[in-house]
């Protein structure tokens, strides 16, 4: 039997991390740890893998588990994909039979959907206790069994899995908002109260005692008010030009009678695919299949053998991938990317980081200190400051954590412009594209049975 205590952990870097963290999970399952980029959850995997130390507290696994860990980024086995990295290691850690416990951070970043689902399979048939970081939702329902939130600081668990905890999360939420309005009123009474009595608090001893004790009552008041659980949603604003959504039916990407090669390697025959204005795809397939390279082609950073791809006349496409991470200058600060590559000052970059879930504290961070979520944030909303005709989206929600994937997939349903999403997130596909193309045997085929197909 698996038995985890964790008392009183403290954690700090900068700032507090994790702070006075008690828990405890006895016997076998897999643990949905979530949580906003930066909260924590990577530290608290690393920590219980032995890899870092805490600054104070205790964590007792009973009877010396083997714990096998999964990083967030992979750098071995050089000669292999990132996906056939995943995959390998994977295979080695759940089927190997030498450990008891596996620590996994976001380990289906980098899979197509059909290693997700291998993936799934495999994590059911472990026999031992996971915690696993995912940012996505239909993995995270379709596996745990148990949810570990990590937020401001605390960890707070739930005894069931991820698809029950939403509905729980909002019910709380819901709850949480009306105790909030009715706070809120009595806190500006108390408020009403003090400032009447604060004008006659001169004219006489007892005004000034009842004054001075309105005050120590709003002061605690205040101390235990609730937040304003709206403060904790997430909405990407980004305003959008949109020029060329005024012409009906204007080709917005064009591939037609494609083909390429790359040396020993056919990856487009008589390849053809047509995207107007206004319309929302998804490109799917397995990976190396092609994807990357249509990106390429259609960018003019690759040029065909034969036929065209091109995006359409003066339309502005932004293009957002994952390898652009390794582009930030690491000892520059989020508020320094901006102002170095738009001509604006410090509080409009600043208002714009505000947007994506930047704190007054990590908008002035250096760079090596942010999580992979917290990048991956500062890219996007670089990417979409350049305010694009046509979106071209690599896999965007690698790293993001969930409520940064919701805003996204939300910011995504309501933009008015062009979107072609690679990604692996079958939840997000089906929320935001109208239709699904597929790469195979070197064409571009409609793939009408993808969306809304789970």
């Amino acid at each position: 039997m698996i038995n985890l205590k964790i008392t009183k952990l403290e954690k700090s870097y900068n700032q507090p991390l994790l702070e006075n963290v008690s828990l405890s999970h006895t016997g076998h399952g897999l643990v949905a740890l979530i949580g906003d980029n930066g909260s924590g959850k990577s530290t608290l995997l690393k920590i219980l893998a032995g890899l870092e130390e805490q600054d104070s507290g205790k964590i007792e696994w009973q009877g010396e588990p083997r714990i096998g860990y999964l990083q967030q980024e992979i750098d071995s086995l050089p000669t292999l994909s990132g996906g056939q990295k995943k995959v390998t290691l994977l295979a080695d850690l759940i089927y190997s039979g030498l450990y008891d416990v596996l620590l996994l951070d976001e380990p289906d970043n980098h899979l197509d959907i059909e290693n997700k689902n291998w993936l799934i399979n495999a994590m059911q048939s472990f026999a031992g206790l996971i915690i696993m970081i995912s940012h996505d939702r239909h993995l995270l329902k379709q596996v745990s069994t148990h949810t570990w939130l990590v937020e401001d600081g605390l960890i707070r668990t739930y005894p069931f899995g991820y698809e029950k905890f939403v509905l729980e999360y909002q019910k709380e939420r819901d709850d949480l908002e009306h105790l909030f309005h009715v706070q809120d009123r009595e806190h500006k009474r108390l408020n009403d109260l003090v400032e009447r009595f604060r004008q006659k608090a001169a004219s006489g001893t007892k005004a000034a005692r009842y004054y001075h004790a309105l005050q120590k009552r709003l002061i605690r008041f205040e101390q235990e008010m609730v937040k304003d659980p709206k403060k904790r949603d997430s909405h990407i604003e980004i305003s959008t030009s949109l020029s060329g959504k005024q012409i009906k039916h204007k080709i917005a990407i064009m591939v037609k009678d494609l083909q390429f090669s790359y040396p020993d390697n056919s990856i487009f025959e008589d390849a053809s695919l047509y995207i107007e204005v206004g319309e929302k795809v998804a490109l799917i397939s397995a990976n190396g299949t092609g994807k990357s390279t249509l990106i390429k082609l259609i960018l003019g950073q690759l040029d065909p053998s034969q036929g065209l791809a091109k995006i359409g006349e003066s339309l502005k496409v932004g293009y957002y991938s994952q390898e652009h991470l390794e582009t930030l200058d690491k000892d520059s600060t989020p508020i320094d990317c901006f102002t170095k590559k738009f001509p604006i000052a410090d509080y409009q970059a600043a208002s714009v980081l505000r947007k994506f879930y930047f704190s007054k504290h990590s908008i002035k961070s250096k760079i090596w200190t942010l999580s992979g979520g917290q990048k991956a944030r500062l890219q996007l909303a670089l990417f979409l400051y350049t305010n694009p005709d046509v979106l071209i989206l690599d896999e965007p929600t690698n790293h993001l954590d969930l409520k940064s994937v919701a805003a996204l997939e939300e910011f995504l349903v309501e933009y008015q412009g062009t979107v072609l999403l690679i990604s692996h997130d079958h939840e997000l596909l089906n929320n935001v594209c109208d239709i699904a193309y597929e790469l195979k045997n070197k064409k571009i085929r409609l793939s009408p049975n993808f969306l809304n197909d789970d």
